[in-house]
């Protein structure tokens, strides 16, 4: 009720405001219900928080990695309006935004994961961070717009737009480059743009300059839509997020840059979990028993045994790994080293306390700050709560925000265009991010603390499917299509750089034994090397979300005539790159310390190589 109650008095707000009724003098103003009391903040709080902020400021923990920035809601200008320039949006303008997002940006379309319903919860709280506003009245457009390419052109000129646009549509560095970067406003199917022309050059776009040009008449409008429509540009979809746009690059160098490790969002409370150096927890207090006043997870695990189970024979169990324990040892740079520990061991006391560091990313490390418990805002059922046990829930446990300061570099770091780990940006940019599932959702099913990726090979194939094709020609050439399909994973697969897999394709006789030269490979992964101290990509054959690479070969010569199958296989190597990494420092003088955990390392790596599919499908 007490939700519902704040809705209504926002809503009466509006509505005062919408039919300028005098106030009487004596009369109180009610408050208004704030963002965060309003019933369309749970959708806010997933969906909309990590790029513009809490505070609604465009300020959120994505922002350093998605272009152009986001808009700051607390002014009120809402650039697509179906109301003249001048004039508040409309809220069905606010919901078409929602729904259909904005091509070319990293704003998504959210229709496909809420319903009418909410969201109109939704724009209700992006209403509730600006002041209040009468909606302008929606401008009429034509039913049919048909207008001459040619007088249009001539209207380009005549009407101005050449000092802002150039004569064939560019200058530098705004308005954007309308030859080359997608026409953004939302709009139910992309390539359907006459009447979103139309509303922008009639109606103008606030917050900028670009004027209303109404006054021009229907004729003349239709005229200037079918010579923008002709000269705007129609890029194709990029494969996963696409490069970083330079002056994203650019806004990451300066003052304003983001760390390695930390959170990027402006939140104080969520900022506690990551979002600067831990600093020591300090002495921990008399309300606590012995095995509560403790950092280790070995001790966690006496009311928590549940999760310590899953997170013993997790990835992030081994975060402090005989691999990185060889690396830091060849470190000099203690900033190095501390960049370094920020995701593999960031509790301030794993830099003294050895048998802690071997537990690298532990509870606590992800839990614990200044002794108190922070968590998700609900408790597992499986948990009874304790009196006197300092505990926080927050929302940030639930969102992929929460994953990012380790599973995402800056974009400074960018190689070929891309991060050399993306993985935020990736969930960011894929279908996955605008249904609401977030990274928790397919790597911690049911809270479960094992965190599952490619080095499973269960969790590997769920996110792979296999189709394979075999015919023999007439003229006996044997051809086989392979293609192996991402649909079950929200980022490129593989992720990283440095896993690797193969599909392999190889020709067999009855007897399954394999056809001399009759073989095919295809790399699925990002293959990076170094060259003079800086980082090459020689090829990145990865799949985004929803895609497949294809693996198609034909044979005719040797003993092909005796081929009666096409065996297909899948094979992983979920530390690729290590492997190739361990083995070069092997082949460095060393300590017999550092020699001995960059062996145990390599033995891990190759050890962790396994067969993910293997299909035997009949030549017809």
């Amino acid at each position: 009720m007490r939700v519902l109650g704040s809705v209504l008095v926002c809503v009466a707000v509006v509505g005062a405001v919408a039919t300028g009724a005098p106030a009487a003098e004596d009369a109180q103003e009610p408050a208004r219900a704030t963002p965060q009391e309003l019933a369309g903040w749970k959708h806010y709080d997933r969906l909309c928080l990590p790029c513009h902020g809490v505070e609604g400021d465009g300020r959120g923990p994505a922002t350093p990695w998605v272009w152009p920035p986001p808009r700051d809601l607390r002014t009120g200008e809402h650039k697509w309006s179906s109301a003249p320039v001048g004039d508040a949006a409309l809220d069905a303008d606010l919901a078409d935004t929602i729904r259909w997002g904005v091509p070319g940006t990293s704003m998504p379309g959210f229709g496909v994961a809420l319903d009418d319903a909410a969201i109109a919860e939704l724009v209700a709280v992006v209403r509730a961070f600006a002041p209040p506003a009468t909606p302008g009245k929606a401008a009429p457009v034509p039913a049919t717009i048909a207008g001459d390419v040619d007088r249009g052109a001539k209207l380009w000129t005549k009407a101005g737009c050449t000092s802002c646009h150039g004569d064939a549509g560019t200058v530098k560095p705004r308005p954007y480059d309308l030859t080359q970067l997608q026409f953004r406003r939302p709009r139910a199917e992309v390539d359907d743009a006459q009447r979103a022309l139309y509303q922008s050059i009639a109606l103008g776009l606030t917050g900028t300059a670009m004027p209303g040009y109404a006054s021009l008449g229907d004729a003349a409008l239709a005229d200037l839509v079918a010579y923008v429509d002709s000269i705007r540009a129609r890029p194709d979809a990029p494969r996963g997020p696409g490069p970083i746009p330079p002056p994203a690059v650019e806004r990451d160098t300066g003052s304003g840059r983001t760390r390695g490790g930390h959170w990027a969002g402006n939140d104080p409370a969520e900022a506690v979990v990551f979002g600067g150096d831990l600093a020591p927890q300090g002495e921990p207090p008399d309300s606590l028993a012995p095995a509560q006043a403790s950092l280790s997870a070995k001790r966690c695990g006496r009311c928590h045994a549940k999760q310590l189970e899953a997170w013993t024979g997790s990835i992030h169990a081994m975060a402090s790994s005989p691999g990185l324990l060889g690396q830091l040892a060849r470190m000099d740079d203690e900033d190095e080293k501390t960049s370094c520990r920020r995701c593999h061991a960031p509790l301030a006391e794993q830099r003294t306390d050895a048998q802690l560091e071997e537990e690298g990313l532990n509870c606590a490390a992800c839990h614990v700050r200044g002794w108190t418990r922070h968590g998700p805002t609900t408790i597992a059922g499986d948990l009874e709560p304790l009196p006197n046990y300092p505990t926080q829930g927050l929302a940030i446990y639930e969102r992929s925000d929460f994953c990012m300061p380790c599973h995402q570099l800056p974009a400074r770091n960018e190689v070929a265009g891309r991060p050399l780990l993306d993985t935020y940006r990736e969930w960011l940019a894929g279908p996955y991010m605008p249904r609401g599932i977030q990274c928790q959702h397919c790597h911690m099913p049911e809270r479960a603390h094992t965190w599952k990726g490619i080095h499973d090979p269960d969790t590997f194939r769920q996110g792979i499917r296999v189709e394979v094709i075999a015919a023999r020609g007439k003229s006996g050439v044997v051809s086989v299509r392979a293609r192996l399909w991402n649909d079950g994973a929200g980022h490129m697969l593989p992720t990283t750089p440095t896993p690797a897999a193969w599909l392999e394709i190889t020709l067999v006789d009855g007897d399954g034994d394999r056809i001399k030269g009759a073989h095919a490979s295809q790399r699925i992964g990002r293959n990076l090397t170094s060259k003079d101290d800086a980082w090459v990509e020689l090829e990145d054959t990865r799949v985004p979300p929803g895609e497949s690479i294809e693996l198609a070969k034909a044979w005719k010569r040797g003993r092909v005539d005796e081929a009666t199958h096409a065996k297909v296989v899948v094979r992983v190597a979920p530390d690729e790159y290590y492997e190739r990494l361990y083995a070069s420092r092997l082949d460095q003088d060393l300590t017999a310390e550092v020699r001995t955990q960059f062996e145990a390392a390599l033995k891990r790596a190759k050890g962790n190589r396994y067969v993910a599919e293997t299909l035997l499908i009949a030549i017809e």
